[in-house]
């Protein structure tokens, strides 16, 4: 049996196409992803219209809307807090974590709080073991704080961390009233 020269090439004739095809499949699939990643930010224009129109309708809240839609009253210290236009504006601080001191606990993160409309009872999330109640707060990281409504109008209710993020603390209560969740003592940002 006579060896040929050629089948020292048939692997690169072989699969020599197809490893390039593949190259520039991946080459391709990063230059478009590239593309599509810069051509789809915000202009500045559209995040300041993003921006207004988030802030109007904090500033318009709707309870009455909201507890039609729900079936329930919200607690009267909620619809309190939406009626002070400077503090339902305040964003980006921490609140400490009363009785957990240590180098492990983590402060509870307020990114900012919610609009009190439809929008956001039908766009946030709804815990069903929990039941009827609104996010009314974030951490902007797939968390939020969480309050209970009722049957009837309660002054206050406990204050629940939604943690969508696997961080473990699902469902903690982060305080037993929304009145001691605004005034737990607030930290500086990190």
């Amino acid at each position: 049996m006579q060896y040929h020269q050629s089948v020292d090439k048939l692997l690169l004739y072989l699969f020599g196409p197809l490893i390039f095809a593949a190259a520039l499949l991946v080459i391709a699939t990063g230059v478009r992803r590239a593309i599509t990643r810069f051509r789809s930010r915000p202009t500045p224009e559209q995040l300041n219209a993003t921006y207004q129109a988030y802030l109007c309708r904090l500033l318009n809240p709707q309870p009455d809307a909201v507890e039609r839609e729900l079936g329930k009253f919200l607690p009267q210290r909620l619809v309190e807090l939406y009626q002070d236009k400077t503090a339902i504006q305040a964003a980006g601080f921490q609140l400490e974590r009363l009785g957990k001191r240590g180098w492990w606990s983590k402060p509870w993160q307020v990114y900012c709080f919610e609009p009190l409309d439809l929008e956001s009872l039908n766009e946030l999330p709804y815990e069903e073991e929990l039941g009827p109640g609104i996010c009314f707060a974030t951490t902007g990281r797939s968390s939020w704080y969480w309050i209970a409504a009722s049957d009837q109008r309660q002054r206050d209710s406990a204050v629940i961390y939604l943690d969508y993020d696997a961080g473990g603390s699902h469902g903690a209560v982060v305080a037993a009233s929304l009145d001691e969740f605004l005034n737990l003592p607030r930290l500086p940002t990190q």
